[in-house]
């Protein structure tokens, strides 16, 4: 219905400031209704809120020549007189000490399109009369009036008192009809002049029978009655005084009348102050606590450099503290155990580099001691460890993830006012039970392949491969001399087999494979180490911008979400306050 508001607004109508009024509180009504509750926004100021939108969309799509005028009052009071003589015709039952009007009577000067109007008002067609024949001279300025004498407020008949509270919020100017006995009446203020605080510009309160009173006692009971309307917050509401027996003041009440439906400005005025009255009730639910930090939402960005949006009108807001997503990542970091996940893939390299660049006695030895070596057990528990880490719930700490959220929520909640202090709290831990995992896939996304090898280690390991080849060739030769040669063990051996002289020659290539072995794993495993480190600090920083974006995606974002919405319900406060934003 909101959304065509404006196109509803007939001519004659304020086609600015009332429907964007009633669009901004739909908005409120919107954005309330799914934070109603205990601690949330009230359901029967939603109710209200969303009866006076329905009541004013009803009423600007009906007839804008017509204004509808109310007399109301209780029994006795000379209401009904007062209709027939403005009337001009016995229209309405009088009754003096019994309640007799039970049912709405209308007047209508100028019939055409007020059909439509009538039946909304829920005028009984045998109580509906016309005076179209009789529009002339003074009567051709009530032209558009809608005159309705409401039920007796007082009535003893039961079903009365609906119709009169509806029709008096259906009605674009209330004239309040008290007699001298009875303008006091503590019922009839408390239950309907008191909320009609803030309409003083739609309602009018009529001191009638003035014939019973002498000029002074008229004075005494206007000066009264304007006191206890100041305490009621109805200081500009006029009071007329008449009488419909002898017509004193019935001019001025006629004026009033042509004046109001001439201006044709009634209805939405009417409409006004009640988007006036309820909105006053919406102003806690908006309201800026002194210590809530003014923020610019829009200033929150993520990792890669996009902005999450604020408020669909850029104000600024209350805002999540700048540093926030940086000590989120840092907690999820520390949840996952980032830091041991570092120091073991580092290790896990190492021991992986060994199969290629390590000392040829050592791996020689390695293999012969076990079929299943102690390093190969190590590296396999290496890797198994870090998926476990990844694997989701059980690496990533959950209880230390929770004090994250709770120090976040902390830190922007209190500020706020509710149900937005509640509210942004839930935003904040909404995807809790999710980190958790998403750490883990972001963790294993992180890490390289576990049977990865540099290039280098190939070509050291084939260098490793020739130096070893060396020393057991220089051993084979060097056993060769001794037998052979020393030993004079067999005849006609070749001369490069058996000539003592030549066992330097077969120790240096000894010497030289295994210093060669050694010298090269040594250069080689500071490289590793040093290569491994580098990558280790590597892995975790990608670790760390990934936990950024966990944070950003899984908080931040909801959090500055849930901020927006409260900044687009404050902007559409402040445009239902005055019809402009400010």
């Amino acid at each position: 219905m909101t959304a065509t508001l404006a196109a509803q607004v007939p001519d004659g109508v304020d086609r600015v400031g009332l429907p964007a009024r009633l669009t901004a509180l739909a908005k409120m009504v919107e954005i309330g209704s799914v934070r109603s509750g205990p601690d949330g926004f009230s359901e029967d100021l939603l109710a209200d809120a969303s009866g006076l939108l329905t009541r004013a969309g009803q009423r600007l799509m009906l007839s804008s020549m017509h204004t509808v005028v109310s007399l109301a009052g209780g029994t006795g009071s000379g209401k009904s007189s007062l209709f027939n003589r403005l009337a001009g015709a016995e229209f309405s039952t009088v009754g003096v000490t019994r309640p007799v009007t039970s049912e709405a009577h209308a007047c209508v000067w100028g019939v055409t399109g007020s059909g439509p109007l009538l039946q909304w008002l829920g005028v009984p067609r045998r109580y509906r009369y016309a005076r179209a024949s009789a529009l002339s001279g003074g009567e051709q300025s009530l032209n558009g009036l809608v005159l309705l004498d409401l039920p007796d407020h007082d009535s003893v008949m039961g079903h009365a008192a609906g119709p009169v509270e509806r029709l008096v919020g259906q009605s674009d100017l209330l004239v309040w009809v008290l007699d001298p006995q009875k303008y006091a009446d503590a019922a009839v203020h408390r239950r309907f002049l008191v909320p009609l605080a803030g309409h003083s510009e739609v309602t009018a309160v009529v001191l009638n029978q003035s014939d019973l009173l002498t000029a002074a006692q008229i004075e005494d009971c206007v000066q009264d009655l304007r006191r206890l309307l100041d305490g009621e917050d109805l200081h500009d509401v006029q009071i007329l005084v008449t009488s419909a027996v002898t017509g004193a003041g019935i001019e001025e009440l006629r004026k009033l009348l042509v004046d109001t439906v001439t201006a044709r400005k009634a209805a939405s005025a009417r409409i006004a102050a009640d988007v006036d009255k309820i909105v006053t009730r919406f102003e806690p639910y908006g309201v800026v606590s002194p210590s809530s930090p003014t923020l610019d939402a829009a200033d929150v960005a993520d990792p890669a450099g996009a902005e999450v949006a604020a408020a669909s009108d850029g104000s600024a807001g209350d805002e999540i503290p700048a540093d926030a997503q940086s000590g989120l990542a840092d907690s999820f970091t520390s949840a996952a155990g980032v830091s041991a996940i570092g120091d073991a893939f580092r290790s896990a390299r190492e021991l992986r580099a060994v199969d290629y660049v390590g000392w040829p006695v050592s791996w020689m030895t390695e293999r012969l001691r076990s079929p299943n070596p102690v390093r190969r057990v190590r590296l396999g528990q290496i890797w198994s460890e870090l998926r476990g880490i990844t694997a989701g719930p059980s690496g990533a700490q959950q209880a230390e993830i929770d004090n994250a959220l709770t120090q976040v929520a902390d830190e922007v909640a209190p500020p706020l006012p509710r149900p937005w202090s509640q509210t942004v709290r839930a935003a904040v831990r909404s995807m809790a039970e999710r980190i958790p995992g998403v750490i883990g896939q972001e963790i294993r996304a992180a890490l390289p392949s576990a049977a990865s090898v540099d290039r280098w280690w190939r070509w050291v390991g084939v260098l490793q491969g020739l130096l070893l080849g060396l020393m057991i060739v220089g051993l084979g030769w060097l056993i060769a001399l001794l037998v052979l040669g020393v030993g004079k063990v067999g005849s006609g051996v070749p001369k490069p087999f058996s000539d003592p002289w030549l066992l330097p020659f077969a120790g240096l290539m000894i010497v030289l494979g295994l210093y060669g072995g050694w010298l090269t794993a040594r250069i080689s495993s500071k490289s590793v180490a040093e290569a491994a480190a580098h990558e280790s600090s590597a892995v975790v920083d990608d670790i760390r911008e990934r936990m950024l974006g966990v944070a950003h995606e899984m908080v931040i974002v909801p959090t500055v979400r849930e901020l927006a919405e409260l900044d687009e319900y404050r902007s559409a406060l402040a445009v239902a306050r005055s019809g402009w934003p400010r």
